[in-house]
């Protein structure tokens, strides 16, 4: 319509937003293949998986990432796939709904106690009102952490960023 009636620029504004959509869906779709089953996480282990998850949200969203590691420890696949889930839904909230310029993820392990903690600087929320509002985010993280019977907790409040924290006793 901006072409028949002459607008040039407009047009060209309205193209230019058009393949930036475009690629932004390709990279949607790329990232969702690759989460259906993210090799690095059977072959190497949650935190390969989690430091390149961390790269590429990084180099998509321009989001600064810190990752960290104290101890070692290699958990069953299945408790593995499902804190990589959940910190891919930390990950997601930090950019979409926190708008967070950065994010810090933290895996603790000793020989009984594993630790996820994945820390952002985005503009918080009160848990107790999104828990009560019924958001599917935060209770798909729930559901996840019972499944694996951990432990988790929320320290977050408006304009203080989010720390969500899981922990699990795998021997335990």
């Amino acid at each position: 319509m901006a072409l028949s009636a002459g607008k040039a620029e407009i047009a060209a504004d309205n193209l230019q937003e058009l393949r930036n959509m475009a690629r932004e869906a390709m990279l949607d779709m790329r990232m969702l293949i690759f989460e259906l089953h993210p090799p690095a996480l059977e072959e190497e282990g949650l935190a390969s998986a989690l430091q390149a998850r961390l790269e590429a949200v990084e180099a998509r969203s321009g989001l600064q990432s810190e990752f960290h590691i104290k101890g070692e420890m290699r958990l069953p696949l299945s408790i593995e796939e499902e804190l990589y889930r959940i910190a891919q839904e930390a990950l997601t909230n930090a950019v979409k709904h926190a708008r967070a310029q950065k994010v810090i993820v933290r895996l603790y392990a000793d020989h009984d106690h594993f630790c996820l903690e994945v820390q952002d600087d985005g503009r918080g929320f009160d848990p107790v009102a999104a828990e009560q509002s019924g958001g599917l985010g935060l209770r798909s993280i729930e559901e996840r952490v019972q499944r694996i019977n951990g432990e988790m907790t929320i320290d977050s409040g408006p304009g203080e960023g989010t720390t969500l924290r899981v922990e699990v006793k795998p021997n335990g």
